[in-house]
């Protein structure tokens, strides 16, 4: 959130907006809630429909966004990359893939602490300690081949995670050109 701050851009959260269609109590809410609360990922269609839009709004309000949580695996990147190659969408204006994927380089311990210790503070359901192994797990299937696709593209840059809060972030804001 503070890198988007940082940059003048939307911080667009798949997670926050999946949780906001369980909230909700819409349709798209109601079919992926017991995903969630399983701490299993949410099929792509599913969050490819929550978060086209939302890409969309960010670069028509402000020429970008700040996307955190998605993709989390190869297909969820080809899916997104695919969205500046429609028909009719040319120029960079209407391109909604990434130009940069910054990627926060923490281990499995530090993710588990952190994880628990929000859970705490925020009584989140998908924190519980029963599921975070299980999204590690996933994490490690599916999510790290992430990288090195879009290190095929050389669009990453990896950010060391791990420290005090405002280091990280001095380090992320550097990183994406916004220190």
């Amino acid at each position: 959130a503070r890198l988007a701050e940082l940059l003048g851009v939307d911080h667009l959260s798949s997670g926050s907006m999946i949780r906001g269609e369980v909230a909700s109590g819409s349709e798209l809410g109601r079919r992926v809630a017991p995903l969630v609360e399983r701490g299993e990922l949410v099929p792509d269609e599913l969050v490819l429909s929550v978060v086209e839009p939302a890409l969309a709004r960010g670069l028509a309000d402000h020429g970008g966004y700040v996307l955190d949580g998605f993709p989390r695996d190869v297909a969820q990147a080809k899916a997104l990359d695919a969205l500046g190659r429609r028909p009719g969408r040319g120029d960079r204006a209407h391109d909604l893939g990434p130009e940069l994927v910054l990627w926060l380089d923490v281990g499995a311990d530090e993710c588990r602490r952190r994880l628990l210790a929000r859970s705490a503070i925020e009584n989140r359901s998908d924190d519980a300690a029963r599921t975070i192994d299980r999204r590690l797990a996933a994490y490690e299937l599916e999510t790290a081949p992430v990288l090195a696709y879009y290190e095929d593209a050389g669009i990453v840059v990896v950010v060391d995670g791990v420290g005090a809060p405002e280091l990280v972030e001095g380090r992320v804001a550097a990183a994406a050109g916004a220190a």
